[in-house]
């Protein structure tokens, strides 16, 4: 039996922190471990969050690598019963545990120190992996960023990246964005708290109707436009050409493309990604099949056809008192969604020979 997992965005503990389902995993890897003999658990990257975090701002000026440092010390805090429940899971006989990299946590492959400290405090041993390969059972899994050009986190020569595009992306325009609105809180009246699902919005073109829902003035969408703004005048060239296109939706990473591309290639039947938050199980030619991890993240979409709505906007004049005129926006809804997503593979004598996508709602739900 191999499990393969991704995506569970393990944070710092504080509000962007989503990772709530210790006992569902706990539970999870109790009940497989009691049912399987011998099982092989893929950590399939994306495991630990050391991008999304405001301590970028609250060191501000300190290396990036301490930055991160200092996140998965509060990660090895507050995700405590995790670890324990992976040393569970280790200490059964027959059991191994692999994990891959993300980009999310792409820190730990650069600096040592990281699963060094997991290690220390939990005396469990994790090795960063590029991928992971069944040859046997014709397997190939990886996060999947590294078909992603702005999530990249390495260069063509095999040399990594320390800080791509997406983690700009992350670090100088949603962590910034919170940063700001915890700044002007009093100016904005509006509760910082409001904005903590906007890394859960999907696809990431909706995040100005989200905000749009959730603060009716738009005052909230007018300071993202200006972060965005900034960034983009902070970083010309290519990057801000890319950072754009990614932020209006006009670049997508094409996963399947490359699962196709892989399969072609006779590398491997069974092609297994993370990274887009998507769980997915799709046939390719000659038998193949794409599977996609999904995310144990929130998960927030637009609801049907939105309503045209008015609301007041500053009208300019330096010579007269301050007026207000009317401007129009679409409305949306949007409904939150929480799957507990993961492939389990089963080998001859366990089941149903292949790779099978399993969803479930948290016990919470």
């Amino acid at each position: 039996m191999k499990m393969f997992l991704s995506d569970l965005h393990l944070g710092d503990g504080k509000e962007r922190d989503d990772f709530q389902f210790h006992r569902e995993f706990d539970e999870l890897v109790r009940r497989l471990s009691d049912q399987f003999e011998k099982i092989e658990m893929i950590l399939l990257g994306d495991i630990f969050d050391l991008i999304r975090t405001q301590k970028y701002y609250e060191f501000e000026g300190l290396p990036h690598r301490e930055v991160k440092l200092r996140v998965m010390e509060d990660i090895t805090e507050q995700h405590d019963p995790f670890f324990e429940t992976l040393n569970y899971f280790t200490g059964k006989t027959g059991n191994r545990l692999v994990y891959v990299i993300g980009n999310h946590d792409f820190g730990v492959f650069l600096d040592p120190r990281l699963l060094g400290m997991v290690r220390e405090k939990f005396g469990l041993i994790l090795t960063a992996e590029r991928l992971y390969r069944d040859e046997s059972l014709s397997i190939w899994a990886e996060h999947g960023h590294q078909h992603d050009i702005i999530n990249n986190t390495f260069n063509d020569d095999g040399t990594p990246i320390e800080y791509c595009l997406g983690d700009k992306i992350v670090v100088e325009i949603v962590d910034k964005f919170f940063e700001k609105v915890r700044e002007k809180q009093e100016d904005l009246g509006i509760d910082p708290e409001i904005i903590n699902d906007l890394d859960n919005v999907r696809p990431q073109t909706t995040i100005v109707n989200w905000l749009d829902h959730i603060d009716e003035q738009g005052k909230l969408r007018q300071l993202y436009y200006e972060t965005i703004t900034s960034f983009i005048a902070n970083n010309a060239g290519q990057v801000a050409t890319l950072a754009w296109d990614f932020i209006r939706g006009e670049y997508q990473p094409d996963l399947l493309k490359a699962a196709r591309e892989i399969a072609r290639e006779g590398t491997a039947k069974y092609i297994i990604f993370g990274h887009i938050h998507d769980p997915l199980d799709k046939p390719l030619p000659k038998g193949a099949r794409h599977l996609n991890t999904g995310t144990w993240r929130k998960f927030i979409e637009r609801q049907g056809r939105p309503s045209t709505r008015m609301r007041p906007v500053p009208a300019h004049n330096e010579s007269r008192p301050q007026s207000y005129g009317q401007e129009s926006y679409f409305y949306y809804k949007f409904s939150s969604t929480i799957n507990l997503s993961y492939v389990l593979f089963y080998e001859e004598g366990e089941g149903e020979v292949g790779p099978h996508l399993v969803q479930q709602k948290p016990e919470s739900e």
